[in-house]
């Protein structure tokens, strides 16, 4: 639960908290420690993705044999807590923010905003250039040369 409220700094994913992860809620090792670290923690949309599967977990077997008991109160807390819709939040934010710096790098690219020197000698939208046309790939059996 502190791994999670810390907000899953790498420094806190010990081996001890690796080797109980792949071991519950359905999780699998992902060959080892930082596979699994690399897989669920980075990016928003991975942790929500480990929170959801978490809390769809249906805790199988017994207390006696399995960490079921641990993984319902687990559970109970991430509920509680809010976690879930938390992370979504900050995903969703995360995806708006990369997706209006993308728009910026394309209306830069393609709508440039002219100089106020060059409005003077612009061209007419009747006798703007015409777009380049298609290059086309020649037929390797074209013997009209």
């Amino acid at each position: 639960m502190k791994f999670l409220a810390d907000d899953c700094p790498r420094s806190g994913f010990t081996d001890r908290l690796y080797v109980r992860l792949s071991n519950s809620f359905g999780n699998i090792a992902h060959h080892d420690r930082r596979g699994f670290f690399e897989h669920y923690f980075l990016a928003f949309e991975t942790k929500a993705e480990f929170i959801e599967q978490t809390l769809k977990w249906p805790c199988y077997g017994s207390a006696e044999f399995t960490f079921c008991d641990v993984e319902i109160v687990v559970q109970s807390r991430i509920t509680t807590a809010s976690l879930l819709a938390i992370v979504k939040a900050q995903r969703d934010s995360d995806i708006a923010r990369r997706e209006r710096e993308q728009l910026a790098r394309l209306k830069a690219k393609y709508e440039p905003i002219p100089r106020p020197d060059a409005l003077s000698g612009l061209a007419s939208p009747a006798t703007a250039p015409e777009p380049p046309t298609m290059l086309r790939q020649g037929s390797l059996f074209d013997f009209s040369e």
